[in-house]
C-alpha cells in the first residue's frame, strides 16, 4: 500500500490558502469562490472588522487630566453604541490609566 503525500491526498479539492505559523498549509477545503476555508475566512473577516474599528476610533493626544476624563467618557459611549469591542476598549482604558498616572505625577 503506497502512502500519499499531503499534496496528492488533498488534490481532489481546492485547499485553503492559509499558511500556519509553522509553515504548513491548512488542509481544509476552500469555500466556493474563496481562497480560504470557513474558519480562516471568518478569522480574516474578524480581523478586517477590528482594523476598521481601530482606525475609526482613536484617542486624542492626552495632554491634561481633563482630556483623559473626556476620553474615558468617549470610550464608554463607543462601547454602548457598539462602535468598539471590549478588547479594544480594555486597551484604550489601560492607556488612559497610564496617561492619568503620568499626568498626576507631573502635576505634583
Amino acid at each position: 500500500m503506497s502512502r500519499l503525500g499531503p499534496e496528492e491526498q488533498y488534490a481532489y479539492y481546492r485547499r485553503c490558502g492559509h499558511v500556519r505559523e509553522d509553515g504548513e498549509r491548512c488542509k481544509g477545503p476552500a469555500m466556493k469562490g474563496e481562497a480560504l476555508c470557513y474558519q480562516h475566512q471568518q478569522q480574516a473577516e474578524t480581523a478586517r472588522r477590528r482594523q476598521k474599528m481601530r482606525s475609526a476610533f482613536a484617542l486624542p493626544p492626552l495632554r491634561d487630566l481633563k482630556t483623559v476624563q473626556h476620553s474615558i467618557s468617549e470610550v464608554a459611549r463607543a462601547i454602548i453604541e457598539d462602535r468598539i469591542d471590549e478588547d479594544y476598549a480594555g486597551e484604550l482604558l489601560a492607556e488612559l490609566e497610564r496617561a492619568s498616572a503620568a499626568l498626576r505625577s507631573v502635576g505634583r
